[in-house]
């Protein structure tokens, strides 16, 4: 795109809003859920370290999930395949892609029960 006022017009960079935190991050068109959380100290459960083995990094889509990729066989194998209901996708492997704004809820930290 070119704006003969201003010059190249790029395209909107994606972001990236993290509920509760209220956290707004802004990314590169390509990287996950998971790794803009961590990379910003958004505190997103996880055992494999986004590996997409654990199924613990959970988040749930509140908007813009048009701008995440597809649901895969790692998310179905965790998740099942109740996504329309739940909207809950592995963090690690929902990837932004289009330049558009998505926001997710991550879950609070699960406290241990002492017995």
């Amino acid at each position: 795109m070119w704006d003969c006022h201003t010059g190249p017009k790029l395209p909107p960079m994606p972001t990236i809003t993290f509920e509760p935190f209220h956290s707004r991050i802004t990314c590169a068109d390509g990287e996950s859920v998971f790794e803009v959380g961590h990379r910003s100290g958004v505190p997103i459960a996880t055992i494999c370290v986004g590996k997409g083995t654990c199924g613990t990094c959970r988040v749930k889509v509140l908007s813009g999930e048009e701008f995440l990729t597809p649901f895969n066989a790692a998310e179905t194998k965790h998740l099942g395949n109740v996504y329309f209901i739940t909207k809950e996708r592995l963090s690690c492997q929902s990837r932004l892609r289009g330049g558009g704004d998505v926001v997710v809820s991550v879950p609070p930290p699960k406290v241990q029960k002492k017995d």
